[in-house]
C-alpha cells in the first residue's frame, strides 16, 4: 500500500512525562504540578524523575531527527512558563526556545499543546479548574507562549484530552487530582472548554492566520447486542466519551440524551453557556487521540451504562482491548467515519491522528516490540481506508517517542508506549524495533 503523497508522519510526547520535574524546578524555579501530590498519595513514583529531557534535550533531539520525522507534537507546561504570581518565567522560556530552535534548524515543525494536564499544585489548592483564576492563568500562559515561542510553533493544540482532565480525573479518580464526584467533573469539563474558547479567541485576535487545534480522545462505542436497552447504553457512552466534548466544540451544545441523565449534576447555566464553547470557526484541524473502544450494556448506575471486553479479543500489555477484526470491529476506521459524518458541515476541515499507540511490556525484552509495529500497521490501514471514503486525515503522530512517566501507571514496565527504551537506572536511550520500522516507513512511504 503506497502512502498518499501529502500525508505526513510525526511523533508525539508531553512535557511533564519526560522533563524531570525535579530538575526543572531546581534549575528554573518552576512550579510543582498536582501530579506530584497525587502520586505521593497513591504510592506511585512521581514525574519528578521523568526521563531527564531537561538535561538530555540535545541527545533526544538527535534521536528524533534521526527517526526522520518532520512534525513533532509536544506540550509547553504552564507550571513552567509562569511563576506563582503569573509573571513569565524566562528561564523556562529559554529552555523551550533552545530545544525548539535546535529542532527547527533540523527541519522539524513544532505542534505545541498548551495544556497536557500540567496544572500547578497551588492553582489546584485554590479551586483548580473550578476557579476563574485558573482560566485567567491559562490565558496568560497561552499569551506568553505566543509572545516568546510563537516563532517556533507551527500549530497550537489548546487542550489535550479534556475528558481525562475532567471525567477521569474528577469522577473516576484515576488521574490527578483523584476526585470522585460527577458534578465536580462536569463543572471542570465545562470550565476547561470555556477556557479553551477564551484562548482560541485571544490567539485569533493576536493573529488570525494561526493554526489552532484541539486534541480529543475518542473511540467507537458498540452495543453488546441488539437489545434496545443496550443500544441506548451504547449511545450514552458515545455521548459521554465522544459527544460531550466534540458537540460543544463543533455544534455549541451538549448531547441532548446525556443532559437528561446528568440533569441533577449539571446546572442549567452550563447548558445555556454551551453556545460559547463553539470554536470550530477558528479550528484548523481536529486532533484525534485513539487507543481503544467500548462494548456497552445497560446498567443500574447513575450513568445508565457499563462496559466489558470480549474475553477472546486481543489486549495490550496494559489490558486495553485492541479493536480490530475478528474479535471487534475496526474501531479507528469506524470512529473516523462517524466523526467526519457528524461534523463535516460544522467546521471540521481536517483531522490529525495526534496519538495512537499501545503498551508493550519492557521487563523481559525491552526493545522487542513487534506488537507495537503490528498495532501501527493495522491502524494506519484503517486510516487510509477511511481516507478513501473522504475522511480528511492529514497526518499521524504515534504515541510515543520514548518510554516515560505514564500518569497513574508511573513507570510500570507494562505501561511502556515508547519507540525508544529508557533504562531507568542509567537513563540510556535505546531505540526499539518499532523505531527502525517507523524510520523505514517514513523513508519508503510504503505499507505492506
Amino acid at each position: 500500500m503506497n502512502i498518499p503523497k501529502d500525508f505526513f508522519f510525526g511523533i508525539a510526547d508531553a512535557d511533564l512525562q519526560v522533563i524531570s520535574e525535579d530538575k526543572a524546578r531546581s534549575s528554573e524555579q518552576s512550579l510543582e504540578t498536582m501530579w506530584m501530590s497525587y502520586c505521593r498519595k497513591k504510592g506511585i513514583e512521581t514525574p519528578g524523575v521523568g526521563i531527564d529531557r531537561y538535561t538530555r534535550w540535545q541527545e533526544d533531539a538527535k534521536l528524533l531527527t534521526d527517526l526522520g520525522v518532520k512534525d513533532y507534537r509536544t506540550s509547553i507546561s504552564m507550571s513552567r512558563t509562569l511563576l506563582r504570581d503569573g509573571a513569565v518565567n524566562m528561564k523556562a522560556i529559554d529552555w523551550y526556545r533552545n530545544y525548539f530552535k535546535l529542532l527547527t534548524q533540523n527541519g522539524v515543525r513544532i505542534y505545541a499543546t498548551l495544556y497536557h494536564w500540567e496544572l500547578p499544585q497551588h492553582l489546584y489548592e485554590q479551586g483548580g479548574w473550578k476557579s476563574p483564576k485558573t482560566s485567567e492563568y491559562f490565558l496568560k500562559h497561552a499569551m506568553a507562549v505566543y509572545e516568546h515561542l510563537g516563532g517556533y510553533i507551527h500549530e497550537y493544540f489548546i487542550l489535550n484530552e479534556p475528558r481525562c482532565a475532567s471525567l477521569v480525573a474528577h469522577y473516576l479518580g484515576d488521574h490527578a487530582p483523584g476526585e470522585k464526584d460527577l458534578s465536580t467533573a462536569l463543572e471542570v469539563a465545562h470550565r476547561l472548554l470555556l477556557a479553551q474558547a477564551q484562548v482560541v479567541d485571544g490567539l485569533h485576535k493576536k493573529d488570525s492566520s494561526l493554526k489552532l487545534s484541539v486534541a480529543i480522545n475518542i473511540g467507537p462505542r458498540y452495543s453488546i447486542d441488539l437489545d434496545k436497552k443496550n443500544i441506548r447504553a451504547a449511545q450514552l457512552i458515545d455521548e459521554h466519551k465522544n459527544g460531550w466534548f466534540l458537540d460543544p466544540i463543533f455544534l455549541g451544545q451538549y448531547p441532548k440524551e446525556l443532559t437528561q441523565v446528568y440533569a441533577d449534576a449539571m446546572p442549567q447555566k452550563f447548558l445555556d453557556e454551551a453556545k460559547h464553547l463553539k470554536i470550530s470557526d477558528h479550528l484548523h484541524s481536529l486532533g484525534v487521540n485513539y487507543y481503544r473502544g467500548d462494548i456497552a450494556f445497560a446498567a443500574d448506575n447513575e450513568l445508565g451504562f457499563d462496559k466489558k471486553l470480549n474475553p477472546e479479543g486481543e489486549m495490550s500489555d496494559l489490558g486495553w482491548g485492541l479493536f480490530w477484526e475478528p474479535h471487534y470491529r475496526n474501531g479507528l476506521y469506524d470512529v473516523l467515519l462517524q466523526t467526519h459524518a457528524k461534523y463535516k458541515d460544522h467546521g471540521l476541515k481536517r483531522i490529525y491522528i495526534t496519538e495512537n499507540g499501545t503498551a508493550v511490556d519492557t521487563s523481559t525484552h525491552p526493545t522487542h516490540d513487534q506488537k507495537r509495529i503490528r498495532f501501527m500497521e493495522k491502524h494506519l490501514k484503517m486510516i487510509f481506508n477511511a481516507m478513501k471514503l473522504g475522511v480528511p486525515v492529514a497526518g499521524y503522530f504515534p504515541w510515543t517517542f520514548m518510554d516515560n512517566f505514564e500518569w497513574a501507571e508511573g513507570y510500570d514496565p507494562k505501561s511502556s508506549f515508547g519507540m525508544v527504551y529508557v533504562d531507568r537506572k542509567t537513563m540510556e536511550r535505546i531505540p526499539k524495533k518499532s523505531y527502525d520500522w517507523y524510520r523505514q516507513l517514513i523513508e519508503n512511504r510504503h505499507l505492506e
